[in-house]
């Protein structure tokens, strides 16, 4: 992409023109809503009392306090409140979420309830449909930075999901809901700069037209993201001669992506489509080492039909066909240029030179096709039966692999080498499931939830995932909730297939991971505009997939299944529409404690104790004001790391909101870390000595318009 502004404000222009001549057509026979009434509703609606309707728990509309997991929903009116752009700004707020940077290739990572590093272990779905990878089992690598420009609510499962959603759903499911034609009823366009030369742009159009709800969005996003400096890296403090190291030398976070999605609904169809492409630059750089020449380009296409047929007033069919696409290519530097390893890795006599650095450049394609259907009986009218058939072929090739390195014993071949002995194998599997579930109202005040899934795979056995969930409306104001389930992680093909790599190794006789989580969860509400949660949980986690730490350097790290943890915890949260005091007011706060251990020791790199604390108003007619406090306790370090806990940090937000100044627009203007806090994300032992630096004080103005 060479000047995206050009192609963005062409688009501009011919949207409008496009708008306004379709509008003409669409608005025959379509019922148009008062604008004026709908905004005087919406601003009567308080926080509280606009309690949404959910699907993510149980498949079924029902209410958050009434779904059999613990369920949190961020509207749209809170993603705009804070000034959040992308989905892991607005994941901060969420009670038990964490979130941290992976130093080598710089992906976010998002850590629950004393899970870290896991984001291969939270189920991503868009509209219901799963983003995560079959690569590295994560939509984190594609989606850190998904945009919320058209996200009506983000639905999130604190907690194990695998009886309705299979794999990666082990301590968490995230669905991300898309707005409708009716949401948006026009043309919507938006554009932002900030820190860091970022600059963004986005259109976003819903209409109903002969009957066919169509909605459509386009983004670009570009940003240098952080430059910092790191004193010390993987090199510098190795045994290797460090004198190639390039450090102290600067971080890089610089992204350019272009995201498109389409939706279109007919009567009982619905088709999504998408389309992604990024290229990112490694944060630090592969092996932790920093480097000079590296690029990571991502590519992903998505299409999903779905049909709902319903028959006999009782019964639902739900028939989907799904097609997913990931095309990756990494160009890695992993050491600097004129590099010298000391060893006769060929045993020619000669050391390893390197005068160009030790370069590799990898390319492949993920696949994944597959169908489901569901189908929702109702027994009675407080019973209701769910029961599902899932089938997936996942496929890995177009591999291709060239280095100036033999792949087997990392010893230099002076020039870039296609090889056939490639790192990421050619490999497939297929995946079979079926899904049961109950769910009855024994009586208004008292439901029961039972489901069990089972999942085979191809290329290894097949897992069974049950769970259990009891809401009880004990008080007219107050409802208890006993959840019991299980959920499992199955190795994905970096873990399995990874070969011939003097980095990493993967084992094909690796298990998958499991998870049997006991929650009890309370919502109590003082009053209409006054509401708690307190929620207790208890996760025994098994045959954790992590990557065996490298004993010298140069030898690969090997991944291996590994005992587990036990893991408790308690949430609190509070949210209060303060309406009454002052126009447009409310509050909110959150608290985590977390009690983490594995073999006896604390998890590394979570925080015991959690929390955020936000509030919001109206200063004048025309502007509201936004404060949002996030606060995270120290973190310990891995149990042979010498160095001290890496400390505790508050970091404050502040978004101010100018709107109904000029019929359709809207200005945001956003500051980031306002205080300008010096904090860092833990790095893991033996990579970056320092830790990884995150931003100081930052900003985002974005104008949008409404036709």
């Amino acid at each position: 992409m060479k000047d995206p502004r050009i192609f963005f404000f062409t688009f501009y222009v011919i949207s409008y023109l496009a708008y306004q001549a379709i509008n003409g057509v669409s608005a025959t026979g379509q019922t148009q809503l008062d604008q004026h009434t709908t905004k005087k509703l919406e601003n009567e609606i308080s926080l509280l009392e606009a309690e949404q309707l959910v699907t993510i728990a149980s498949k079924r509309s029902e209410l958050p306090t009434k779904a059999p997991s613990i369920v949190t929903v961020i509207t749209e009116k809170e993603i705009n409140r804070m000034g959040a752009r992308t989905l892991t700004e607005i994941l901060v707020i969420v009670p038990g979420m964490d979130v941290i940077k992976e130093p080598a290739f710089g992906t976010v990572e998002y850590g629950s309830r004393g899970i870290r590093r896991t984001v291969e272990k939270i189920k991503i779905l868009i509209d219901g449909h799963s983003l995560n990878s079959p690569f590295d089992g994560s939509a984190a690598l594609f989606f850190d930075d998904f945009p919320l420009k058209n996200v009506k609510r983000i639905e999130i499962i604190r907690g194990p999901g695998s009886a309705l959603y299979g794999e990666n759903a082990f301590h968490g499911v995230i669905n991300i809901i898309t707005k409708s034609a009716a949401d948006i009823d026009g043309l919507e366009l938006s554009s932002g700069f900030g820190s860091y030369d970022t600059q963004e742009y986005s259109i976003l159009y819903g209409k109903k037209i002969y009957g066919i709800d169509i909605t459509g969005f386009a983004d670009f996003y570009n940003t240098n993201g952080l430059s910092d400096t790191i004193k010390e890296d993987a090199l510098s403090v190795s045994p290797l001669p460090n004198r190639f190291a390039i450090t102290p030398g600067d971080t890089d976070d610089s992204r350019d992506k272009l995201d498109l999605h389409l939706k279109l609904s007919y009567k009982d169809f619905q088709l999504n489509a998408k389309y992604m492409n990024k290229d990112t630059e490694p944060f630090v750089g592969p092996q932790f080492i920093l480097t000079n020449d590296n690029e990571q380009e991502f590519n992903y296409v998505m299409g999903d039909l779905r049909y709902e047929l319903k028959l006999w007033d009782r019964l639902t069919i739900k028939p989907r066909v799904y097609y997913d696409q990931y095309d990756f290519e990494f160009s890695s530097e992993f050491l600097p240029d004129g590099f010298r390893i000391p060893f006769d890795l060929d045993r020619d006599g000669d050391v390893e030179r390197f005068p160009d650095g030790m370069f590799g450049s990898v390319k492949g394609t993920n696949r994944r096709i597959g169908s489901e259907i569901q189908f929702d009986y109702e027994i009675a009218e407080n019973n209701n039966l769910t029961l599902g058939f899932d089938y997936k072929w996942e496929r890995q090739d177009n591999i291709q692999f060239n280095a100036n390195f033999d792949p087997l014993t990392g010893a230099s071949i002076g020039h870039l080498q296609n090889s056939s002995d490639l790192p990421f194998k050619r490999v497939y599997r297929q995946i079979w499931a079926i899904y049961l579930q109950n769910k009855w109202d024994i009586t208004d005040d008292l439901s029961i939830t039972m489901g069990i899934r089972h999942d085979h795979y191809s290329d290894f056995e097949g897992t069974t995932n049950p769970r259990i969930g009891i809401v009880w409306n004990f008080l007219d104001n107050a409802t208890i909730k006993f959840l019991y389930g299980q959920a499992f992680r199955a190795p994905n093909f970096v873990e399995l297939y990874t070969a011939n790599n003097p980095a990493l190794l993967g084992d094909s006789n690796l298990d998958e991971e499991t998870i049997r989580t006991y929650e009890v969860g309370l919502n109590y509400k003082f009053t209409e505009k006054l509401s708690t949660n307190v929620n207790y949980f208890f996760n025994v986690v098994r045959d954790e997939i992590v990557e065996t730490p490298k004993r010298r350097p140069l030898q690969p790290q090997v991944f291996a299944n590994l005992a587990g943890s036990n893991i408790q915890g308690i949430e609190f949260e509070v949210k209060a529409d303060l309406a009454d005091f002052w126009e447009g007011a409310y509050a909110y706060a959150n608290y985590t404690y977390l009690d983490s251990e594995s073999k006896g020791d604390p998890q590394p790199d979570i925080p015991k104790h959690k929390g955020n604390v936000g509030f919001g108003l109206n200063l004048w007619k025309y502007l509201d004001v936004n404060i949002h406090a996030f606060i995270s306790g120290d973190r310990v370090r891995e149990q042979e790391d010498t160095r001290d806990d890496s400390p505790g940090y508050a970091l404050v937000n502040c978004t101010l909101i100018a709107k109904e100044f000029f019929k359709g627009m809207k200005i945001n203007a956003s500051l980031f870390n306002l205080l300008d806090k010096n904090y860092n994300d833990p790095s893991i032992i033996n990579t970056i000595p320092t830790d990884l630096p995150r931003p100081g004080r930052t900003f985002f103005i974005g104008v949008d318009y409404k036709f």
